[in-house]
């Protein structure tokens, strides 16, 4: 299971990936096909937009992929911004809600554990944080995942940009 999930992020969320169901409660990712095709987008290419209507999963399929990248990558950076600190965190918590309940065979070990990052064993980290101009200044980011940028006022995404774009 490991070897195969280290491989293949599909596999990796449709086997192992549980998310909260806001009447059934905990229950395992069921991916539709487009959800499919977003997740192959994110591996095979360097840069992805997606532009998607409401309440299609595309933030919950979004955070299953970072968990995989950062559990089955060493020493990378995920960065998670989100237009306000609010959503950031919901992000981050849908994030460890998928880590929690990854099966003790498959989840990478956590050194650091908290409300806005997860540090893994194996050095890489996610954290998450609201879309400002100084977002990510300083970090060495591997993989920027930016959730409804479309209502960040440009001059902040603009700044946010210019802050990290030598990093990624």
């Amino acid at each position: 299971d490991l070897i195969l999930c280290s491989g293949d992020p599909i596999y990796f969320i449709e086997n192992f990936i549980q998310v909260l169901h806001p009447t059934k409660g905990l229950v395992p990712m069921e991916l539709y096909d487009y959800q499919i095709d977003l997740l192959r987008g994110y591996h095979e290419h360097q840069h992805c937009v997606a532009m998607c209507g409401r309440q299609l999963g595309k933030t919950t399929t979004a955070a299953a992929y970072l968990l995989w990248y950062a559990m089955f990558n060493d020493n990378k950076t995920v960065l998670i911004t989100a237009n306000v600190y609010r959503q950031a965190l919901e992000i981050m918590e849908r994030v460890r809600t998928m880590y929690e309940s990854c099966p003790d065979h498959i989840r990478a070990g956590a050194v650091s554990y908290n409300k806005t990052s997860i540090k893994f064993d194996n050095g890489s980290r996610i954290v998450s944080q609201a879309t400002t101009p100084n977002t990510g200044r300083g970090m060495s980011v591997s993989l920027l995942y930016c959730d409804e940028l479309s209502f960040v006022p440009t001059n902040i995404a603009e700044a946010m940009f210019t802050s990290l774009s030598p990093t990624l």
